[in-house]
């Protein structure tokens, strides 16, 4: 039985992601994992929603996150970053 994945990638930074999400399933591929479904997302900041439809799926193991923040004049991206990083980690803690 192999691994089933769900993939929730950034839209911000598409020609970032794009590449990431592409090497991603080559990935999943050559370790013999499925990548059963994509939700295109905002940017990560979007990403815990998505993240948990999938995890409350019962044909899902495991999702993989693919979102690119840069650093810019303000410190925008460090809010980003960190509000991201805490919600999919409650989830991580939540779904097990």
């Amino acid at each position: 039985m192999s691994i089933r994945l769900g993939f929730v990638v950034s839209e911000f930074n598409r020609d970032i992601t794009y590449q990431m999400e592409i090497l991603g399933r080559e990935h999943a591929a050559f370790l013999g994992a499925e990548v059963i479904g994509m939700t295109l997302v905002p940017g990560v900041y979007d990403m815990p929603l998505a993240i948990k439809k999938f995890l409350e799926r019962s044909d899902v193991d495991a999702v993989v996150t693919l979102g690119a923040v840069i650093e810019g004049a303000t410190e925008h991206d460090e809010v980003v970053v960190q509000h991201a990083a805490r919600k999919i980690t409650d989830l991580s803690l939540e779904y097990n």
